[in-house]
């Protein structure tokens, strides 16, 4: 390499870095972009996303008819949904209607077939901050243990259902779930381990009656 060649490399290495860090020096005197989250936001941010965000799912359970439609559209079947014959009034009541948001993947195919063949009881919100230390604390359960919830009669005019705020169903269950449901997790836990001893147990006594 002579020494015109050798110059010119040197050049090219010199406007190279130069271009690039052109780039660089022009964010100095830009403002950021990226923000504080959620210290230094204008308003909260679930009113800041679109109307048709897919967050959390959520059942007003007072306008919700029990028809299962959505327990049967779920594609993983992560809605449960059951029923009982309330002894004092003769009509069917759930006694059980629980959302896995750790299993659902937000297709959205149960909010369609509650919206378009029932009362639109059960929708997404724009929730969407569900940091929990395990799994179960994802498992929305909008009809709390030991009670039941009776079952609604929609009127034949389906725009005369009273559909509320969306949001707070989906909070007050979160918050149950965080609160409750890890210890529900605990006694199926301690159900596992006493089965599981039971097995062992069981399997210890065959090898010894075969011996």
């Amino acid at each position: 390499m002579d020494l015109a060649q050798y110059i010119k490399s040197i050049s090219h290495t010199a406007n190279t870095i130069l271009e690039g860090m052109a780039v660089t020096f022009s964010h100095l005197f830009r403002e950021p972009i990226t923000i504080q989250y959620p210290d230094k936001l204008e308003k909260p941010l679930t009113e800041m996303l679109p109307p048709r965000y897919r967050g959390f799912l959520e059942v007003q359970m007072d306008i919700c008819t029990g028809c299962k439609r959505c327990e049967r559209n779920c594609p993983i079947e992560c809605i449960g949904i059951d029923l009982v014959k309330d002894p004092n009034t003769k009509k069917q009541a759930m006694t059980r209607f629980d959302i896995d948001m750790g299993k659902c993947m937000y297709c959205g195919l149960c909010v369609e077939a509650c919206k378009w063949e029932s009362t639109g009881a059960i929708r997404h919100t724009r929730e969407f901050e569900g940091a929990a230390s395990s799994l179960d604390g994802l498992v929305f359960r909008f009809v709390p243990p030991g009670t039941t919830v009776a079952m609604w009669k929609a009127p034949k005019d389906l725009s005369e259902v009273p559909v509320g705020e969306y949001g707070p169903h989906a909070r007050e269950a979160r918050e149950r779930a965080m609160r409750d449901n890890p210890v529900a997790l605990e006694e199926l836990r301690a159900q596992w381990r006493k089965q599981r001893e039971q097995a062992k147990e069981g399997e210890k006594k065959a090898e010894a009656a075969a011996t």
